[in-house]
């Protein structure tokens, strides 16, 4: 929002430059440099904002690849917009009903530098594609946390591949997630997060989707 209001700003102080010019009893020069700089001022800070919505509109379009044609809708919220989310505690929530799926800062952030650079990608790295495909389970109808954790860990190395990972690092990553990151906090999860864990996702187990290329 405040980048948008700068840009605002700066079209603003070049529209009143231009209409001075343009006054028909006692015009005022227009001084080339100045509306040059604001130009460039204006671009720059619209951009960050477009550019996010550029990437919000590009996992909306893969992510639907994996809901069944279900509505989806995705959001990284800004520092400003977590102060107003009801629930800015959760690195990310999806609404069911309407498809909105909402990253807090700064996960939005590290998955996009994860998928501009995959090959260089760490554990924190690796969990941020975790989240947003968990998010996208949920919108595919899934409620209950501890299975659709499970199904995120089952479609990890599909939506790694839909985003624009190669096969072979989607492969590795999805194995990371699971048996390093999975695992590792299943066995140590505390009470408030065991319900996002089940002994039920394994192999055969009752939360095994059998897809073709899950991680098992």
């Amino acid at each position: 929002m405040l980048w948008i209001l700068c840009s605002l700003l700066c079209c603003g102080l070049i529209a009143r430059e231009l209409l001075g010019a343009w006054r028909g009893d006692r015009p005022d020069p227009v001084y080339p440099p100045y509306v040059i700089v604001l130009t460039l001022l204006a671009a720059g800070f619209a951009w960050p904002p477009f550019s996010t919505w550029q990437f919000e509109r590009f996992l909306e379009q893969k992510a639907r690849l994996l809901t069944e044609g279900r509505k989806v809708s995705v959001h990284c919220n800004t520092l400003f917009d977590s102060l107003f989310d009801p629930e800015m505690l959760a690195a990310g929530h999806a609404n069911l009903e309407s498809g909105k799926i909402v990253i807090q800062t700064p996960w939005c952030g590290v998955l996009r530098s994860y998928l501009d650079a995959p090959e260089d990608a760490d554990g924190e790295a690796i969990f941020s594609l975790s989240l947003f495909t968990h998010e996208v389970m949920h919108i595919r109808g899934e409620r209950n946390e501890a299975a659709t954790e499970c199904q995120a860990i089952q479609y990890y190395a599909r939506m790694a591949r839909l985003l624009g990972v190669p096969g072979g690092l989607a492969d590795a990553h999805a194995q990371h997630n699971y048996r390093e990151i999975y695992l590792v906090h299943r066995s140590n999860a505390g009470d408030n997060f065991r319900h996002y864990f089940s002994s039920e996702c394994a192999p055969g187990k009752a939360l095994d989707l059998r897809l073709s290329d899950s991680v098992w």
